[in-house]
């Protein structure tokens, strides 16, 4: 697998409106990221945003150096290994873009095999990014293998995002093994992460026994 990281300010732009102008069921108030020089009554309008992230990020820059950053530091190929190897499933792209973002929310299209990550300014933050990277090709698999037996179960698609998102607490292992920040997760999925990882660490799991028992047992509430 190839994670071809990309700046684009038209593709930030995008990913703010869209962040800001759909329902998460896992962030309360995505306006709550928005830096306070930011006009918010102008938020709607492409341009100004665009000209505002060019000014103070992509002319600067501050983007250019963090991606530079990942480039030279995302072992594609090892992210790869981990999560086949967690998830038993392989992944069926060889091709990846990751685009940065300098909003606080960073959005993924698994069909179009597309990521954001969120960019940061600070350099002792840098390497959290590629345990972000892990999380979010994480949910590439749980899409393509693993989302409609999660739908046949009953779930709603909202129990299934939050499912998604807390299965990530698994990475936790092989995040420590590679000397990175572990993944924390969102704030309300804290008591369904630790009963998954309680679970998980019961036996030897395949993943595919795994969320079969999870979704058995109802852990998704």
């Amino acid at each position: 697998m190839k994670i071809e990281f990309i700046e684009d300010v038209s593709r930030d732009v995008e990913n703010w409106q869209k962040s800001l102008t759909s329902r998460s069921n896992y962030v309360s108030d995505p306006s709550k990221r928005i830096p306070e020089d930011v006009d918010k009554e102008r938020l709607g309008d492409a341009e100004y945003l665009k000209q505002y992230l060019f000014d103070n990020f992509y002319q600067t820059g501050k983007v250019a150096s963090f991606k530079n950053w990942l480039i030279a530091n995302t072992n594609s190929a090892e992210i790869q290994g981990d999560i086949e190897d967690l998830m038993q499933r392989k992944f069926k792209t060889a091709d990846i873009t990751a685009y940065i973002t300098v909003f606080g929310l960073g959005r993924y299209e698994p069909a179009n095999n597309v990521f954001f990550v969120i960019f940061t300014r600070l350099e002792e933050r840098y390497k959290i990014k590629i345990s972000n990277i892990y999380h979010e090709l994480m949910h590439f698999l749980v899409h393509e293998y693993f989302w409609e037996e999660c739908k046949a179960s009953g779930l709603s698609e909202a129990q299934t995002h939050d499912l998604k998102e807390s299965l990530t607490v698994l990475l936790n292992p092989i995040l420590e093994k590679r000397g990175l920040p572990l993944d924390e997760g969102y704030p309300k999925h804290q008591e369904l992460r630790a009963k998954l990882k309680a679970l998980w660490e019961e036996k030897n799991w395949k993943f595919e026994d795994f969320l079969k028992k999870v979704l058995e047992l109802k852990l998704v509430s």
